[in-house]
């Protein structure tokens, strides 16, 4: 394809090619003919589905008008989110990975956009669809990086775990990266993150950084476990609740800074850091 062909243009080249009608090639993509012809003749977009269903008609790969796509759809037409969500759901599902960045780049230049594009990469990592959305957690930061928000946040802590390796020098370098975001996490979401980065600092054997975090972990696990004792406090059912039970958070603080004290052979516990968060 030539970098000022459209979609449309190789369809119709297509069509002269193969010598099909509209009525015809309707038939075999599925597609109403009105509809293909209204398309064809520019009236109304593609959406994802039809394009999806016209590429295998045409006889190509899935995906092979994508990067077309976003330049005739996305980036020279309207940002509209009815197509931009469906494609880059179908870019992930297809690992089109620069795909998916030049969308959302391009899509965050109107940070109104940034919720449905955190959310998208929510539902991707939720879906196991890791680098994708790693893809668009990396952007979403790097548009919001002045921003003091929970949003940015919860983007270094997905980037974090999703960085995890058995490269101890990129875990420590991707540990270092996360640790300033912490406090900026919802309070709950708060003790998964110590967790983690104290087993991180743990596999490191940095163990005065696995101090810290398991200390920090159990002083605001305990908070919340009083909160929750409360009888003037009630759990109503968008309460947001930690990945374990409170005193599993507090259990483990205990057993990581007892694994420290074993490391330093302070079996008084003497060394341990008093949290004072």
């Amino acid at each position: 394809m030539e970098a000022t062909s459209t979609i449309l243009s190789e369809l119709e080249e297509y069509l002269k090619q193969t010598a099909l009608t509209i009525t015809q090639f309707a038939k075999r993509s599925q597609l109403h003919s009105g509809t293909l012809s209204n398309i064809i003749n520019g009236h109304r977009p593609i959406a994802m589905q039809q394009l999806d269903r016209i590429t295998r008609a045409m006889g190509q790969e899935e995906g092979f008008f994508y990067d077309l796509y976003i330049t005739n759809y996305i980036i020279e037409g309207s940002t509209d989110w009815r197509r931009v969500g469906p494609l880059l759901l179908r870019c992930a599902e297809l690992d089109k990975l620069d795909s998916i960045r030049r969308i959302a780049r391009h899509v965050m230049d109107n940070l109104m956009y940034a919720p449905l594009l955190f959310d998208t990469a929510e539902e991707l990592f939720n879906a196991g669809k890791k680098e994708a959305a790693a893809a668009i957690y990396e952007i979403v930061a790097e548009t919001e990086r002045f921003q003091h928000s929970e949003r940015l946040a919860l983007c270094h802590y997905r980037l974090f775990t999703i960085s995890l390796s058995d490269d101890q020098d990129r875990n420590l370098w991707v540990a270092n990266q996360f640790e300033p975001f912490v406090e900026r996490l919802d309070e709950i979401d708060q003790l998964d993150a110590l967790k983690e980065l104290a087993n991180t600092y743990r596999s490191l054997q940095r163990w005065d950084k696995v101090d810290e975090c398991a200390a920090r972990m159990g002083h605001k696990a305990k908070i919340q476990y009083d909160l929750k004792v409360r009888p003037e406090r009630r759990m109503s059912e968008s309460t947001k609740l930690p990945g374990r039970p409170l005193f599993f958070y507090i259990a483990y603080s205990d057993l990581l800074r007892g694994n420290v004290c074993d490391e330093f052979g302070d079996y008084e516990g003497v060394g341990l850091q008093v949290c004072v968060c």
